[in-house]
Parts: structure tokens; C-alpha cells; sequence
């Protein structure tokens, strides 16, 4: 049989794919623009009365699906590995909140400890491109853990959209890997980014200034980093190479600007290498076809031993708290999730033992009208620490630069307390001197 047999015969309605979901599976779909459209997860949802105990894991999705809904529960077990969208941090402030921890690099790897000790059918709905002219569909702008699960899974349908532009990468299956296509062309969500704040404007500043000519740089996601690209554009940096998780927005700017080239990395050499995009429709239309772009699943695009073999890896990412011990709060507050661990410290661990690498946390001083510090005494009740605080190397606020590698956790405190909000400085010395990290004053 052809390839073009083989894909006409698997070619169904999304009510004729959603049969495939029996009672009993795990039910996974992709992160971000890797997930299906409403029809085919709606088509799985109305089954609802046919299933039993189907668990849905799912990270960061965009789209509100009616699965979540409430009277789907009977039939179908919410987890999830990502909140950060306003549809999932509805759930996570709710009584079906269901967290799974797993960092970017190792979700394939957990999930398969997962299924040997929960032997569950497994199953995965994700978006492709039409097949090209040798059979292959592409996975287009989302790589992130797809294939790890499609490895491991007992059947995997495909949404093919002509509207999912093909990629270079990690990124090719031959439609011999699938069990049903259903085709349905449906809009590739842009997300622009917001604008940034005054304080956002002034945390970049101080980030921008920790950068060197031929750093290789990775950017989480958020107006911080928005502003980051915004101010590298303007910089007079040169030969910046980008390995990193999502693609930072205005990554295109800065290409066209011979800022980012690649030239000198040591790991794939002028080549942009990232797992998932999240941004406006230009980004799009930069990261699609472009040879220069190579799209890579997380199990390669944040393996701790790839990132420390590359030179200079800065790696930028946001939090919610940091301690005046510096252990970094990024995915709760208090003991609700906001959105996950991700791939922080997996780049937070590879920049550490990266020749030259370095680390840099985000927080804003303060939250709530500047009447609660973020850096604080202990972190929150319930909290959950993302990065431990030997790991904790920069600490940048719109106060400053705290640079905490290498320090004890006396200098760590001191260094903390000088980069938060003016108003909180007395308070945070005098709890630092009673938890015993500053030493009493002599008078």
C-alpha cells in the first residue's frame, strides 16, 4: 500500500477519530500551537456518557475546551503539567485542580515511569501539516513533547491543518505513525505580547546589561522578555546565538539586525534551536520554512548535558517570590498553582555548569500596589520552590542587580535586601537578623 493509500484510508470525521478514546486511557494532547481545535477535543468530550475514567493530561492550552467543564468529570480526570492560561488557572484555583510535576527536559521520561506503575491505554491528538510529496506530516511550531508520548502511545491522531506551516527539526513523521487524520483547516492562535510596564522596562534594562557579544541566550515568556528583544535590537550587541525552550518575541528583528547569527555556538552552529512558540503571526511567518530555525523536543532542547556543553548560555526567566536565601517560588502562590515548573531549571542548572553560562531571575519587587514585597523572609506557605537556592545566581528587580553565586547565605541576604523595594528594606533586615542571616548590629 502507498503512502497515499494508506492516508486516504485513515482519513475520518473528528466523531469517527474521538471513537478511537476508550474507557480507562490516558489522553494526552501537545502544548500550545500543538493542540487540536475545539471541534475534535469538543468531539471527544461529547462522548462523555460512553466513557469512564479517561484521564486528560494536558499543559498550557489555549483553547477552552468543554472537557473542562464540569459536568465532564464523571468521564474524564483532569491533569495537568502547565497551567499559565486564564482557561487552566481557572481550573487550578478549583476543587479539580490536579498538578503534575515534571520539568520540559523529562516529561516523556516521567510519563513513562508514570504508565509502568499505572498501566493505562495511552493516546494523543495533535495538529500536522498535510503530507508532503515523500508522506510525511510535520508538527510545525510545537515539538515540545510530542514525540515522547507518541513513542508511547497505543494510538496517536493527527488534526492536519494547511494552515500549520512546516518547520525544520525534530519535526517530520511519516503518516505510517498515525491511526486517523482528520482534516480541518482552523486558525493558528497569535498571541501578542503585552506591553511592558515601567518596572518591566527597567528590569530588562539591567538584563540587557549582563549580556556580551556571542552569548547564547534563552527567554521565558512574558512582556519582560518582550522588552528584552526590544532593547537587544538597539544594543550594539553582536553574534548572539539562541538556544532556548520558546523563541523570544522579535526574535526575527533581531536576525535581520545580524544581533542574533548563531556563528559562535559550540551546539548546533547557526542554527536558532527551540521546542515551542507562543507570539504574533510575523514570529510565525519568521520560524516557518527557515533553515535556520530547527525545532527539537524538550528531551533534546533542555537536556541539562546539551545546555552545559554550550559557551556563554545566559539563561532569563521569571518568579513569583525569592527568599532571602534565594530559593525562587515561580509556579504557585501560596498553595495555588499559576503554572508549572517548566523549563526553568533545566536552563537555570545548564547555564550554571555552561563555560561562562549565567542564570537570571526576574521578580518585580513588590506586588499588590507596591504593598507586598516579593523578595521575602520565607517563602509563602505551600509554596512550591522551583529553583533551589544553590542554583540562584542573578537576582534582577527594577532595583538592581543581586548577584548571588558563590555568596553565604549571610551575603545572599544582604545582597537580596538591597535590590528590594525601598520600603521593605528595614522589615526584610530585621526578619533576616531573626531567622540568623544578618548578623546583629553592634553599637
Amino acid at each position: 500500500m502507498s503512502w497515499k493509500e494508506y492516508y486516504k484510508s485513515k482519513v475520518m470525521t473528528a466523531q469517527e477519530a474521538a471513537k478511537l478514546v476508550q474507557s480507562g486511557d490516558c489522553l494526552w494532547t501537545p502544548l500550545a500551537l500543538g493542540q487540536p481545535s475545539m471541534a475534535m477535543m469538543d468531539a471527544v468530550a461529547d462522548r462523555k456518557d460512553e466513557l469512564t475514567d479517561v484521564e486528560y493530561l494536558n499543559c498550557l492550552t489555549l483553547r477552552p475546551y468543554k472537557i473542562f467543564q464540569p459536568e465532564y468529570r464523571k468521564a474524564f480526570k483532569l491533569m495537568f503539567g502547565f497551567y499559565g492560561t486564564p482557561t487552566l488557572i481557572k481550573m487550578a484555583q478549583s476543587e479539580w485542580a490536579n498538578f503534575w510535576p515534571a520539568q520540559s527536559s523529562d516529561a516523556g521520561v516521567k510519563y513513562f515511569h508514570r504508565k509502568r506503575v499505572y498501566k493505562r491505554r495511552t493516546g494523543i491528538i495533535t495538529q500536522v501539516t498535510p503530507p508532503d510529496e515523500h508522506g510525511y506530516v510535520n508538527l510545525g511550531l510545537d515539538t515540545f513533547y510530542t514525540e515522547q508520548i507518541m513513542d508511547q502511545s497505543e494510538y496517536v491522531i493527527a488534526e492536519v491543518n494547511p494552515n500549520m506551516p512546516r518547520t525544520y527539526g525534530q519535526t517530520n513523521f511519516h503518516v505510517s505513525r498515525f491511526d486517523a487524520f482528520v482534516e480541518n483547516p482552523n486558525v493558528i492562535p497569535p498571541l501578542p505580547t503585552p506591553p511592558a510596564t515601567e518596572v518591566e522596562i527597567k528590569m530588562a534594562e539591567y538584563v540587557v546589561s549582563l549580556i556580551k557579544d556571542r552569548d547564547c541566550i534563552q527567554v521565558g515568556i512574558g512582556a519582560v522578555p518582550a522588552m528584552i528583544s526590544n532593547l537587544l535590537e538597539h544594543s550594539g550587541l553582536r553574534d548572539l546565538g539562541v538556544h532556548t525552550e520558546m523563541a523570544p518575541a522579535g526574535t526575527h528583528k533581531l536576525v535581520e539586525k545580524g544581533v542574533i547569527t548563531c556563528k559562535y555556538k559550540k551546539v548546533n552552529p547557526g542554527k536558532i534551536v527551540l521546542a515551542f512558540t507562543l507570539g504574533d503571526k510575523e514570529l510565525y511567518d519568521f520560524l516557518g520554512n527557515n533553515p535556520m530555525v530547527e525545532y527539537r523536543p524538550t528531551i533534546y532542547a533542555n537536556a541539562i548535558p546539551v545546555l552545559a556543553s554550550e559557551e556563554n548560555l545566559v539563561a532569563v526567566n521569571g518568579s513569583i517570590e525569592v527568599d532571602l536565601t534565594g530559593q525562587i517560588v515561580s509556579e504557585s502562590l501560596g498553595n495555588v498553582m499559576r503554572s508549572g515548573t517548566g523549563g526553568q531549571l533545566d536552563f537555570v542548572v545548564g547555564a550554571f555548569w555552561s563555560k561562562g553560562g549565567r542564570a537570571i531571575n526576574l521578580v518585580p519587587s513588590t506586588t499588590g500596589n507596591d504593598t507586598i514585597s516579593r523578595i521575602v523572609p520565607y517563602i509563602s506557605d505551600g509554596a512550591r520552590v522551583t529553583v533551589p537556592r544553590h542554583y540562584c545566581q542573578y537576582v534582577v528587580t527594577e532595583w538592581g542587580i543581586a548577584d548571588l553565586a558563590g555568596r553565604t547565605e549571610m551575603e545572599r541576604a544582604e545582597e537580596l535586601i538591597k535590590v528590594a523595594h525601598p520600603k521593605f528594606r528595614e522589615d526584610l533586615e530585621k526578619a533576616g537578623r531573626e531567622r540568623g542571616l544578618i548578623r546583629k548590629k553592634i553599637f
